[in-house]
C-alpha cells in the first residue's frame, strides 16, 4: 500500500491519490477512509528518512576516507593519491588527432571564429569516453508556501532569513526577498560508463558532498578524468571550486545556458524595432559563430567593436563583455565545436531532464505551492523510484547507491493528462 501510495502522489495531485487509494480499499471516504493529511505526513516522512540515509551514509564514507564532513575538505596528513589518480594528460597521437580535427574545422570558418591554435582548452576533451565521470549539477525551484498566513487586510512582509537548510552561506544563493519565496532543490546526475545515477538533495553544498562520497565509495576517481557541465551558477562555481580542488578537473559551462545569456543581454543592448531585426540577427548570428569555437578573445572584441549606430544601451553589452572575461578566466567555455566534431557532450540536458522528472513534472503546476520539506520529501521519494531503490528501501532499509542503465519508474509527465485520469478513475 505504502509504494501505491506514493507513486500516486509522485505521479497525481494527493486529492487525486486518496481517492483512489480508498477506492481500491473499498472505504468510504467520508467515515473509514484514508486522510489526506495522514497520507502527507507519511510521504514527508518516508521522504525526510530517504534524505537522512543519504545524508549519514554520505558522512560515513567520507569519515572513511579521511574528509571532514562538515568542511567536506580532506583530514590533515591524509593520503589522497589512494583514491585520486585522474588525470587529463594526452598521448602524443590523441594530440595530433585533435590538431587534426581543428584544422578542418578552422577551414571553412572566418578569420575571427576559428579555434585559436594555442588554445589553453584544445585539450580539454575525453580521449576515450569510458575513462571519464560526467558529473551534471543544477537547482530547480518550486513556488514556496508562506510559513504562517497573515491576518486579513494585512500583507506579510517579513524578510527572508537564511538557516542551516540552506547551507553555508557561502555557497549559497539567497533569495530575493523582495520575490516570491522559492523552494530550491539541487540535483545532480553521474554519468559513467552508459550507466547513470541521481542525487537530490536541500542545496548545493549537500548535493557535493553526496556526489563526492558517492565518487570515493565507487573509486571512480582512480584513472578517470572528472568533467562537470553546469549552467554556471554561482552555487555551482563555488561549491566544484571549493570542494572538488583536490582532484584535475574540467568545467563545461552548457552551451544552451551560454547561448541564452548572450542572446538577452543583446536584446537589452542592441536597437529594436523592425528597421533593426535584421542587424540584430547578423550580430547575434556572429557573435555564436566565434562562440561556438571558444574564442572567447574574438568575441569580446567583436561586441567591443560594436558602435553607436548598433547599441541602445552599452551597460547591456559592458556586462556581457565582463560575463563572458569570467567565464574565460574559470576556463569553463570550451571549444563546442570540437567537442561536437567528435561526438562528445556539449550540454547538461541529463540533469535538466532529471529537473524535470523530479520536481518540474509535479510541482510546478498552476496554483500549487509547497512547503520546503514537503516538495524536498516528494523530489527525494522520486530520486528513489528513478533509481530502483523502493523495494530495498522499505523492506531492508537500506540504499544500495548501485548504478544502472535505465531509470526504475518513469513517471508520466503531463500532469493535467495525468490528474484527468485519476479524476475519472476515482469518480
Amino acid at each position: 500500500m505504502i509504494t501505491y501510495m506514493e507513486e500516486g502522489m509522485i505521479e497525481n495531485s494527493g486529492r487525486v491519490t486518496n481517492r483512489l487509494l480508498n477506492t481500491l480499499l473499498h472505504r468510504d471516504q467520508r467515515f473509514e477512509g484514508i486522510k489526506l493529511r495522514t497520507m502527507t505526513d507519511i510521504i514527508e516522512a518516508n521522504g525526510t528518512q530517504y534524505l537522512e540515509m543519504q545524508n549519514e551514509w554520505a558522512d560515513d564514507v567520507l569519515k572513511e576516507h579521511g574528509w571532514n564532513p562538515e568542511t567536506i575538505m580532506p583530514e590533515e596528513g591524509v593520503d589522497i593519491s589512494k583514491y585520486v589518480e585522474s588525470s587529463w594528460n594526452m598521448g602524443e597521437d590523441e594530440k595530433t588527432k585533435i590538431k587534426e580535427t581543428v584544422k578542418q574545422i578552422n577551414l571553412k570558418r572566418s578569420d575571427d571564429a576559428k579555434i585559436p591554435e594555442d588554445a589553453v582548452h584544445m585539450f580539454n576533451v575525453e580521449p576515450d569516453q569510458s575513462k571519464v565521470v560526467m558529473v551534471s549539477l543544477d537547482g530547480v525551484s518550486s513556488k514556496r508556501q508562506k510559513d504562517s498566513r497573515p491576518k486579513q487586510g494585512n500583507e506579510d512582509t517579513t524578510p527572508y532569513t537564511h538557516d542551516e537548510n540552506d547551507g553555508p552561506a557561502d555557497y549559497s544563493r539567497a533569495p530575493d526577498p523582495k520575490k516570491r519565496p522559492k523552494v530550491e532543490t539541487a540535483v545532480a546526475h553521474i554519468h559513467v560508463d552508459n550507466e547513470q545515477y541521481l542525487f537530490s538533495a536541500r542545496n548545493m553544498f549537500m548535493l557535493c558532498k553526496l556526489v563526492l562520497a558517492f565518487l570515493l565509495e565507487k573509486k571512480l576517481l582512480l584513472n578517470r578524468g572528472l568533467l562537470f557541465f553546469s549552467d554556471g551558477g554561482i552555487d555551482i562555481r563555488k561549491c566544484v571550486d571549493s570542494i572538488f580542488k583536490f582532484c584535475p578537473k574540467v568545467v563545461v559551462l552548457d552551451w544552451f545556458h551560454l547561448r541564452k545569456h548572450c542572446y538577452e543581454a543583446l536584446s537589452m543592448g542592441l536597437k529594436g524595432g523592425k528597421a533593426n531585426r535584421n542587424m540584430q540577427y547578423e550580430v547575434r548570428r556572429h557573435l555564436f559563430h566565434i562562440l561556438w569555437t571558444g574564442n572567447v578573445d574574438s568575441a569580446m572584441s567583436y561586441l567591443e567593436s560594436l558602435g553607436s549606430d548598433k547599441v541602445k544601451n552599452q551597460k547591456a553589452i559592458t556586462d556581457l563583455i565582463e560575463y563572458l572575461r569570467k567565464n574565460k578566466e574559470r576556463g569553463v567555455i570550451a571549444c563546442y565545436a570540437l567537442r561536437a566534431r567528435l561526438g562528445l557532450r556539449i550540454s547538461s540536458n541529463r540533469v535538466e531532464k532529471a529537473n524535470d522528472l523530479l520536481v518540474s513534472s509535479r510541482q510546478k503546476g498552476d496554483c500549487m505551492s509547497w512547503s520546503r520539506s514537503g516538495s524536498w520529501a516528494l523530489a527525494a521519494l522520486t530520486c528513489m523510484y528513478l533509481n530502483n531503490e523502493a523495494v530495498l528501501f522499505h523492506t531492508r532499509h537500506t540504499v544500495p547507491h548501485t548504478m544502472y542503465t535505465q531509470y526504475g519508474h518513469t513517471f508520466r509527465v503531463d500532469s493535467k493528462r495525468s490528474f484527468r485520469a485519476g479524476e475519472q478513475l476515482a469518480s
